[in-house]
């Protein structure tokens, strides 16, 4: 009962975190945006090293936010210790992304697919839920639990965690 009770209060205590960061509680003047405190909007395009997810094995990944809600990805590497190439295309959308918080949940849908010497075949469907952080200096990381269709390794649980670096947008 009373670990149920601290994960109802932690709950909680993210829900109100959440609203005190709404646009509509801060008193902005018009020359200083939201926007401008939004590290999704800061740092729109990142590399990163993927471990596992939808590759199974490890790559590198480009991602970008078109908006501070919706990144795009795509990515490179192996999706098995025999080193057999996979390349992976998905989006995220993050729940929480156009407030100022710097640790985001997210949900997003993935396909992996690998050339198997005459084309490109689609091997596996991605679909995760994790949480993403981006640090003040570009650093970021992020971990995730997805459920995967996979031709390989059949239906099954899986996950993956990302640690990479994030470039700043340029003022104008």
């Amino acid at each position: 009962m009373t670990r149920w009770s601290i994960l109802f209060f932690l709950l909680i205590q993210f829900v109100f975190m959440a609203m005190a960061s709404e646009p509509s509680e801060f008193n902005l003047s018009s020359e200083f945006k939201l926007k401008d405190l939004n590290r999704r909007a800061q740092h729109p395009v990142g590399f990163n090293l993927y471990g596992f997810g939808p590759m199974s094995g490890a790559g590198i990944t480009m991602d970008a936010f078109i908006t501070p809600k919706f990144a795009f990805e795509t990515g490179a590497g192996f999706r098995d210790f025999d080193l057999n190439h996979a390349f992976t295309i998905g989006a995220r959308y993050h729940l929480l992304g156009k407030t100022m918080l710097n640790l985001t949940p997210y949900i997003g849908i993935y396909t992996a697919f690998h050339y198997n010497g005459t084309s490109l075949q689609n091997h596996a469907v991605y679909i995760p839920v994790g949480i993403h952080r981006i640090k003040k200096n570009g650093f970021c990381w992020s971990a995730e639990i997805a459920w995967q269709r996979n031709v390989f390794n059949g239906n099954h649980l899986s996950g993956g965690f990302r640690i990479g670096y994030r470039f700043k947008k340029r003022n104008k």
